[in-house]
């Protein structure tokens, strides 16, 4: 009788893990989107549902969306090596400031870079739009107003690229 108890005790334990891993979902929720993806109604995302999108928008604004991403892969990947690379300047014994600094002002021009791209995603998303359409999208873009926008990729503010130390 012990046995039975124990084993169906152990059993519960597991299904709870593994039910509370499983609400989380794939990527545990945080890191970088692709800004309006896929989502709620009009095909081209949470932030443009309702807009009554066509098809031929909806495949417009995917591709211009795809291509961004396709573009910045390079830049996600060099902005991760670089805020390791800080992380571990931090660690150091002596802390060099002269090569924070440095490795700070690069991760800056990095940021400026993508800021610039989103912008011109965000532009190119906009011109498909009728005059209509585009005095209903969000203002401002991700984590403002509740809607997921282009301008921080899917990010709410104060969501940065790895995990916080």
């Amino acid at each position: 009788m012990k046995k039975t108890v124990m084993a169906l005790g152990v059993v519960g334990i597991m299904a709870l893990t593994a039910a509370t891993a499983f609400a989380w979902g794939p990527g545990g929720g945080r890191g970088m989107g692709m800004g309006y993806g896929p989502g709620q109604g009009s095909g081209a995302g949470p932030g443009m549902a309702g807009m009554n999108l066509s098809a031929e928008q909806v495949a417009q604004i995917q591709k211009i969306q795809g291509d961004r991403y396709a573009e910045l892969a390079p830049a996600r990947t060099e902005m991760i090596a670089k805020r390791t690379e800080l992380r571990n300047l931090f660690r150091e014994p002596v802390l060099d400031q002269a090569k924070i600094a440095a490795k700070q002002k690069e991760i800056t021009a990095l940021q400026a870079q993508m800021q610039e791209k989103a912008l011109a995603t965000r532009t190119a998303v906009a011109e498909t739009l009728t005059p209509e359409q585009r005095a209903q999208m969000p203002a401002y873009g991700p984590g403002v107003g509740g809607g997921r926008g282009m301008g921080m990729m899917g990010r709410s503010p104060g969501m940065g690229f790895g995990p916080r130390w």
